[in-house]
């Protein structure tokens, strides 16, 4: 067998599943790709069974290796839709967001918010940062569970009338920022009724409004974020702002009224309660169910680099 159980620092326990399950070569030089395609079967169980599996010690030095490992799954390219630049690297290798290390990454789960989302998440270290910057992980699941028992009335009220979520883009990238949030980017258009057709078409929105001032106002639900996904729940649509530096995020319950803030308080403390902060070794491939695990990114020092793919 090419793999072998092993263990890191930073993994934890929920009831008896290690989170996340980390393998290791059996032998020095253990080509990765060669014994992902004879143990496929066993690894997607795997996967179903911890949610994450982090294969660490092997030799996967470039982006064209790291594809390599993504094919040998088996499992249909998904593209990516989002307002984030992704430079491609490699046959279904692609750069991680580049938004700056200086700031945090919130938790989610990848294309929360479209028709069709990713049901597989692959990352791979390139390279390290020196300090900080790692991905943070945590299950679905208990985020729902702890939730249930901190904050019962205010989960009973989601579950009834759901939340609203709503998003609002500028046109055009705004001066000085370092990342494009613009609903031109999103939906590689900067016509409004070409942007429009393409929301309904791609995104789970509920209505899309163009305003004056040329920002768009994109409206979700009523909706619970609260999903079933193989018998385990998730907190599937994110209620806190994709980063901690970027507003424009407005939530409300389905009635108009607001989500009280010890609510978000007690979801924010959960999350950083349960996460497992994963410090990158170069070489590190991370695997993530996103139907049942969030994930986020720490601030960090450059130079980072982590690539991507996702995989329907």
């Amino acid at each position: 067998m090419g793999l072998v159980e092993g263990k890191v620092e930073e993994e934890r326990l929920f009831g008896d599943v290690v989170f996340p399950k980390t393998l290791l070569p059996s032998n020095t030089g253990e080509d990765l790709a060669i014994a992902v395609a004879k143990e496929r079967n066993r690894l997607s169980e795997a996967l179903k069974e911890h949610g994450a599996i982090l294969f660490r010690g092997f030799d996967v030095g470039s982006a064209e290796d790291f594809s390599r490992v993504v094919e040998a799954f088996g499992w249909e390219e998904m593209g990516y839709v989002g307002a984030t630049t992704r430079v491609k690297m490699a046959n279904r290798v692609f750069s991680a967001n580049e938004i700056p290390l200086d700031q945090s990454i919130n938790f989610h789960h990848e294309m929360a918010l479209t028709k069709e989302y990713p049901s597989k998440i692959f990352f791979y270290c390139f390279e390290p940062a020196p300090l900080g910057g790692e991905t943070s992980i945590v299950p679905s699941n208990v985020i729902v569970e702890k939730m249930e028992e901190q904050m019962l009335k205010f989960m009973e009220k989601v579950s009834d009338i759901g939340l609203i979520f709503r998003i609002t883009r500028p046109k055009e990238k705004i001066q000085g920022s370092a990342i494009d949030n613009s609903w031109k980017c999103l939906l590689k258009t900067n016509d409004v009724v070409e942007a429009e057709k393409r929301a309904r078409e791609k995104l789970s929105c509920a209505s899309v409004m163009f305003n004056d001032d040329g920002t768009a106002e994109f409206t979700y639900g009523p909706v619970n974020p609260v999903r079933k996904f193989g018998g385990k729940k998730a907190w599937f649509l994110p209620i806190l702002g994709y980063s901690e530096n970027k507003k424009g995020v407005d939530i409300s319950f389905g009635d108009g009224s607001d989500v009280p803030r010890e609510a978000i308080s007690a979801y924010k403390g959960i999350l950083e309660e349960n996460c497992v902060d994963l410090k990158w070794k170069k070489g590190d491939i991370l695997l993530v169910d996103n139907l049942s695990v969030q994930h986020s990114r720490r601030p960090g020092k450059p130079p980072r680099a982590i690539y991507v793919s996702i995989c329907k």
